[in-house]
């Protein structure tokens, strides 16, 4: 039984160490373009949480295509719709990134990328600021 446990363990502690070391390898593998669309995304959610659309059009600006929607949007409607979009990106590009956490707004059903773990709800502004928890 002694033997059967040691076993145990030690594909336990051996698996837990490639888990850990695949990990660490895909958080690695983020892109300087992949670094770059993140910290334009931060600046375009900080914009959209404090309601300032015009600082969220000029950010989304240094995103090129990705950030066209928000860019040209006429109001913060319109242009948390074109976050949504970036959002779903963000979303794929965090996965197993240390520093990054995804939130959900439950009462207006939407995910974001944030760095912080203090909720700032992009899709509510200053209204629902606080509306949301992180999910990973």
């Amino acid at each position: 039984m002694k033997k059967t446990i040691n076993n145990f363990r030690t594909v336990l502690a051996a698996t837990i160490a490639i888990t850990a070391i695949a990990v660490s390898a895909r958080a690695a593998n983020l892109s300087d373009k992949d670094n770059q669309f993140l910290a334009g995304y931060e600046k375009v959610h900080t914009a959209l949480a404090a309601d300032d659309l015009s600082t969220a059009k000029s950010a989304a600006k240094d995103l090129g295509e990705e950030g066209s929607a928000i860019a040209q949007a006429g109001s913060l409607k319109d242009a948390r719709a074109g976050f949504e979009k970036l959002s779903n990106h963000a979303k794929t590009l965090v996965t197993g990134q240390p520093g990054y956490h995804v939130a959900h707004c439950p009462m207006l059903n939407k995910d974001w990328v944030q760095t912080s773990t203090t909720i700032a709800n992009p899709y509510g502004g200053k209204e629902m600021i606080g509306c949301g928890e992180i999910q990973k």
